[in-house]
């Protein structure tokens, strides 16, 4: 699927919810994401990303300028993860929706998110 969305121009909306993709789930996501510009919602909730799924697709959000609402709900974040994401969107000028319920972020990442 993620090899699909390098070269897809016509995906628009894309729900991966509750699949259990892992840390290397979201990498590959990420990386065909960094070449992906139709994609514009996607839905990556319940998925136990971790820190370093959630690291790569911060990083490619720097870059990103299709994605417009993101989910994270339940991805097992952390701090590591949602540091990485408000640096991200510091640089992201697409996102308007991140959801990130349930990932135990605490009150400096929530902090780094509401200054980015």
């Amino acid at each position: 699927l993620a090899e699909a969305l390098k070269t897809n121009t016509s995906l628009t909306t894309l729900d991966l919810g509750k699949n259990e993709l892992g840390a290397d789930g979201g990498q590959a996501l990420a990386e065909a994401l960094e070449t992906n510009t139709s994609l514009s919602t996607l839905n990556l909730e319940r998925n136990k990303l971790h820190a370093d799924g959630i690291r790569a697709l911060a990083e490619t959000l720097k870059r990103s300028t299709s994605l417009i609402t993101l989910n994270l709900e339940e991805n097992e974040v952390w701090a590591a993860g949602g540091l990485a994401l408000a640096e991200a969107l510091k640089a992201n000028t697409s996102l308007t929706t991140l959801r990130l319920g349930w990932n135990k972020l605490g009150a400096a990442v929530a902090l780094a998110l509401a200054e980015a």
